[in-house]
């Protein structure tokens, strides 16, 4: 049984946070249902597409697996009254709606905790519920740029860079889901619920900590962001080109130094004035770069990675993702499985990356096709076949034709 087994979750939210932060309640166990408009979530018509199709956007189908879906027409009032009867029955409710639009549907924190005062309500938001930027809606680029994370270190004033993967979404997800299992496991102790709130804004300064602990340290607040390699403080600690892409060595110390000139063939380099201590080399980093950027694109990345390797140097090569797709670390930690899905067929994913007593997470059930458990939903709350038929021929809610 997963530890989260018999917890049940409404899942109002849309896009990445809110459904990641609901995945990954799914992926232990809770019986998360997708509360989505008859339209569906926006996610499943943004290419691109893994059945070529509108619908099958692969966003949606990176974090809505392991849920059920029902497809409601808030602005209806019995549609309403039907998303409040589940919120009545839940354990756990995740919405990102516009500040105020879940108070004016009746789904508000407050209204719905004193009818379920057990309920764990989880607000997902851009920026909060203080401050003067509390009610403007903000995306995950957008928090990159907040947050200073598009300031590219180096030298210069180079443009504004954006990070490719949305690490703030998947940060504000994984930080909603730590505060709900917090809130849970209160809830055992006190019996009462909780508003949990988590932003993307904070999530993007929670990032940056190291960068204002340094600026901090430094008394200069204003100072340009620091250099890559003196984010680290250590000599060589980047990536470095070698005849075939990139390679990233990392000499945390002077020991790894030494090794690091051994694997290369210049032992001589350690016992260089220049070079010996790491004061010296970030003193002298230029004149190491001549040295060494020759020397490493002289050779392939698999040379590297052995001569590395023997030598007892971190490394690693800059992969592609086709790479990484097929490197055998990956497919050995088993973390990239494979479902058969009726909506969507033969599916890749990537599984959570925690195993319970070493085993390997399983990716569950599929994502859902749009209100595909619309009427299993309404009748586990007591609607007969013959008001579901009424409720979506009226257009209430939707569900796929039988």
């Amino acid at each position: 049984m997963k530890p989260l087994t018999g917890t049940r979750v409404l899942d109002f939210s849309t896009i990445f946070a809110g459904p990641h932060c609901g995945q990954l309640l799914a992926d232990y166990g809770a019986d998360v249902v997708k509360v989505e408009p008859l339209t569906g979530d926006d996610s499943r018509h943004w290419r691109p597409f893994h059945t070529g199709q509108s619908g099958s956007g692969t966003l949606f189908l990176v974090v809505n697996r392991g849920k059920r879906s029902i497809a409601i027409d808030l602005k209806h009032p019995e549609g309403r009254a039907w998303a409040q009867r589940l919120a009545l029955g839940a354990d756990v409710l995740i919405q990102n709606f516009s500040a105020g639009a879940m108070e004016r549907l009746g789904l508000g924190h407050a209204e719905l905790r004193a009818a379920n005062p057990r309920l764990v309500y989880c607000t997902i938001s851009a920026f909060g519920e203080q401050g003067p930027l509390a009610r403007t809606r903000g995306y995950d680029p957008m928090m990159q740029a907040f947050s200073g994370m598009m300031k590219i270190p180096g030298e210069g004033e180079p443009p504004p860079a954006r990070i490719n993967i949305p690490l703030i979404d998947f940060t504000t997800g994984q930080n909603a889901f730590s505060g709900i299992l917090a809130a849970l496991l209160q809830r055992e102790r006190t019996g009462d619920g909780a508003h949990i709130e988590a932003c993307l804004s904070d999530s993007a300064v929670s990032l940056q900590a190291w960068g204002l602990q340094r600026a901090w340290a430094a008394e200069n607040t204003n100072a340009p962001a620091a250099s890559a390699r003196a984010m680290s403080d250590n000599v060589p600690y980047e990536s470095l080109e070698a005849a075939d892409g990139w390679v990233f060595v990392a000499c945390g110390n002077n020991r790894l130094w030494h090794n690091f000139c051994q694997a290369i063939e210049r032992a001589d380099l350690a016992s260089d004035p220049r070079f010996v201590e790491n004061a010296d080399r970030r003193a002298h980093y230029d004149d190491l770069m001549v040295i060494l950027r020759p020397l490493i694109a002289a050779q392939t990345r698999g040379h590297w990675e052995a001569a590395f390797a023997r030598a007892g140097v971190p490394f690693a090569p800059v992969h592609t993702l086709a790479e990484l797709a097929v490197h055998p670390q990956v497919r050995a930690s088993g973390i990239v499985q494979e479902y058969d899905s009726a909506e969507f067929g033969r599916v890749r994913t990537v599984a959570r990356a925690v195993r319970f007593d070493g085993q390997v997470a399983t990716v569950g059930q599929p994502p859902p096709g749009l209100g595909a458990h619309t009427r299993e939903l309404l009748e586990e709350l007591g609607c007969s076949p013959t008001e579901v038929d009424r409720l979506l021929a009226q257009g209430v809610v939707a569900a796929p034709a039988r």
